[in-house]
């Protein structure tokens, strides 16, 4: 089983949600997350994406294990992207 999916299922774990009760927060059929999950496939950005704001998880984190960081606010998210291109701009 891909590490995306074992990551998911011990958060899911960890705060009692059910892998239905995850579909159905993601617009997802329960068979369709079953096929991912059973074939090892990752789900399309946005659906990772999803999946990891309803775990309060970051999909860097889902998908190498490396951050555990939660998603800023698009406040946080928004100043971040203006100062990186600002700093574009001044080389």
């Amino acid at each position: 089983m891909l590490d995306f999916w074992i990551r998911v299922k011990d958060i899911l774990d960890y705060q009692d949600i059910t892998q239905k009760d995850l579909s159905g927060k993601i617009d997802e059929s329960y068979n369709t997350l079953q096929s991912w999950i059973n074939r090892d496939r990752l789900p399309n950005a946005e659906q990772a994406v999803k999946i990891a704001r309803i775990l309060n998880t970051s999909v860097e984190f889902l998908v190498s294990g490396k951050s555990a960081c939660q998603f800023s606010t698009d406040e946080e998210t928004i100043r971040l992207l203006e100062q990186a291109i600002s700093n574009l701009r001044k080389r």
